[in-house]
């Protein structure tokens, strides 16, 4: 039947890191793979498929390219991202991967190269992501695509997308997993040095946007942000804005599209997220910092929201001092007690509101 054949679509404003992550992963094996495993070859062959030429999104340009209607014979079509994917493409090349798609191809798309699928018109009804910070211009360009901004990527059949950038390798291990073996795509992230998996999904990676607060409500939203570490009640939040709870749930919704607790709840993980990469704090002083109260509900927002735990978050984007202490060697508190991060869960006395 012959080998799988892999298009690599190469267009004006490419990313070349996610061209060099698709190459690396389905095309030539470079010479140490043979010391890793006793297959040097790779499985697939590839094709750039593309314009004669065309300048990438660092400015230098791609030559020697196939044509775009080699896209249509493919048994997979991946499409990198690019500088601006919004911009309409050639209907040659939209046509050439609308027809792969029809003889049943793979379609892969690495961090904004989603956009070229959903203009070729084979995102109806899908499940796909695309990088967190895109996610406002795809949702308004295919709303009938369901996106699925936190994921590092998506498998949804026939289509395959992943997030931002660097995800494109995760995606790729993951296709090399389910083509040949868990054992083959680790072989490979050791090539790349490179997890073949990587815990939680883009949420962790993405920066919450800082748009201005607006509407009636904003008044009290500022007040929530300014004591977001303080117990807080509905009925106290209802009475600083001079509503009945019902009233304001019922106005936060219109305005927000969110519960007063959620609302809350998200500016508290917002919160405990700077902490984690700005402070000197323990898991535990974030937690009261952020206003959860406990290391428990702390951890229970974070996972529910972030996707990894606020200690494998501080890991991933804070390098301290800490990580080069002595293994089991106790932290000490500010007045030379053992903190209490992984201890039990502490709480603060009182009743407890019901937005922890």
């Amino acid at each position: 039947m012959g080998r799988h054949r892999v298009a690599i679509v190469v267009l004006s404003g490419t990313f070349v890191l996610d061209l060099a992550v698709a190459a690396q992963a389905f095309g030539r094996r470079p010479s140490v793979f043979a010391k890793i495993r006793h297959e040097p070859e790779t499985p697939y062959d590839i094709v750039l498929c593309g314009p004669t030429a065309a300048p990438t999104s660092l400015g230098f340009t791609i030559g020697d390219l196939s044509p775009v209607e080699w896209i249509a014979d493919a048994d997979t079509v991946v499409v990198p991202g690019l500088e601006e994917p919004w911009a309409p493409q050639d209907p040659t090349l939209l046509s050439a991967v609308a027809k792969a798609a029809e003889a049943g191809a793979r379609l892969v798309s690495l961090c904004a190269g989603v956009f070229v699928l959903g203009q070729a018109g084979v995102l109806d009804g899908r499940r796909v992501t695309t990088h967190w910070a895109l996610a406002d211009e795809f949702r308004a360009a295919f709303p009938r695509a369901h996106l699925m901004e936190d994921e590092m990527y998506v498998d949804d059949g026939q289509i395959l997308s992943s997030g931002g950038m660097l995800a494109a390798a995760d995606l790729c291990l993951y296709v090399l997993r389910q083509d040949h073996g868990q054992a083959y795509a680790n072989d490979v992230s050791r090539v790349l040095i490179s997890p073949p998996h990587r815990a939680g999904g883009q949420a962790q990676y993405a920066k919450a946007t800082t748009r201005p607060l607006s509407g009636s409500l904003s008044p009290v939203m500022h007040w929530l942000i300014e004591n977001i570490a303080e117990p807080l009640t509905l009925q106290q939040v209802a009475a600083r804005a001079n509503m009945s709870p019902r009233t304001l749930e019922r106005r936060f919704r219109t305005e927000t599209g969110d519960s007063v607790a959620g609302w809350i709840a998200r500016r508290r993980v917002e919160r405990a997220r700077e902490l984690l990469e700005n402070s000197n704090l323990t898991v535990t002083q974030v937690a009261y910092a952020a206003g959860f109260g406990s290391t428990q509900s702390l951890r229970r927002h974070f996972v529910s929201r972030i996707g990894v735990s606020p200690r494998d978050y501080r890991d991933t984007f804070r390098s301290t001092p800490e990580q080069s202490r002595t293994v089991g060697r106790p932290q000490q508190g500010p007045a030379g007690t053992p903190a209490c991060d992984a201890g039990p869960d502490a709480r603060r006395p009182g009743p407890f509101s019901f937005m922890h």
